[in-house]
């Protein structure tokens, strides 16, 4: 299995530090989430990856070898993102022809029943496309490249529910079959907690935690009752977060204790709830 090793990579824009020392290791056949709230430096790091953008420091490095500047390791990887990255005036047909031309494993053939199954018109301008298709017809060049890494940068931005299960069910085929990596940055981190394998979360451009999906849903729960038996119970445990409503209160702990008292409820968490609180919950209101 092809290996994509990100190591040690700063960015900054003027002063303000964006990516800090940040390493990775993505392997072929898995699907990553790649997490993390406004800011946090997600759609930065994939364009360094793609070098659609400088770097300070550290290295891109594709089965060992340097991607910079290496057109061949560059066209097995490919980036979606909601960046314009065609003229307006350009119709569909032509973006996909070129699309063909730049990615030796493109499938024309996929990417037109895509289309077909979207409701997608290739002899529409692209200027012209809803915020939902202009997002739509990124995906399915994405998914029809068949490049060794894709990278999916807010994949169902704009589009419908009907749309996005679609997408959804399209994408777990490929990763079946194809053997590709996924790395699927967003927001919408319920709707795809079943379809990635490792979760990365990416906070105050730092890597908080990477980790197996199936990993964190077994390593949390939450607590629910009186804040005061609540705090009683926590008192020696890993307290990740918490939240008050009245007399109530929910705590997130590291471990899953065996002697939940009477009055308490317990319950795991989705990977959502588990995000929120890794990056700090709500704001507390002045």
């Amino acid at each position: 299995m092809s290996e994509l090793i990100i190591e040690n990579v700063t960015k900054k824009y003027g002063k303000n530090l964006v990516l800090d020392d940040v390493s990775l290791k993505l392997i072929q056949g898995h699907c990553y989430g790649l997490l993390g709230r406004n800011g946090a430096g997600k759609s930065t790091l994939i364009n360094i990856i793609m070098q659609r953008c400088p770097r300070k420091g550290g290295k891109i490095l594709l089965d060992g070898k340097p991607v910079d500047n290496n057109d061949m390791l560059l066209s097995r990887m490919f980036c979606m993102s909601d960046s314009a990255v065609y003229p307006a005036e350009f119709k569909l047909k032509t973006i996909f022809s070129i699309t063909a031309a730049m990615y030796p494993s493109f499938d024309t053939d996929y990417a037109k029943k895509l289309a077909e199954l979207f409701g997608l018109d290739l002899k529409k301008r692209v200027g012209k496309l809803s915020t939902g298709y202009n997002t739509i017809y990124k995906v399915i060049l994405a998914l029809a490249s068949n490049a060794d890494f894709i990278f999916l940068d807010e994949p169902v931005l704009g589009i419908d529910v009907n749309q996005r299960e679609t997408f959804y069910r399209e994408l777990a085929r490929k990763m079946s079959e194809s053997g590709s990596c996924f790395v699927v940055s967003t927001h919408i981190i319920e709707e795809m907690q079943n379809l990635i394998d490792t979760v990365i979360i990416l906070h105050k451009g730092k890597i908080l935690l990477c980790d197996e999906t199936e990993n964190l849903m077994t390593a949390y729960i939450s607590v629910t009752g009186k804040a005061e038996l609540v705090n009683s119970f926590t008192a020696d445990k890993e307290v990740i977060g918490c939240e008050s409503m009245s007399l109530f209160k929910t705590a997130l702990i590291k471990g899953v204790p065996d002697d939940i008292p009477e009055g308490l409820t317990s319950e795991t968490v989705n990977l959502q709830k588990l995000f929120y609180f890794l990056t700090g919950g709500a704001p507390d209101l002045p």
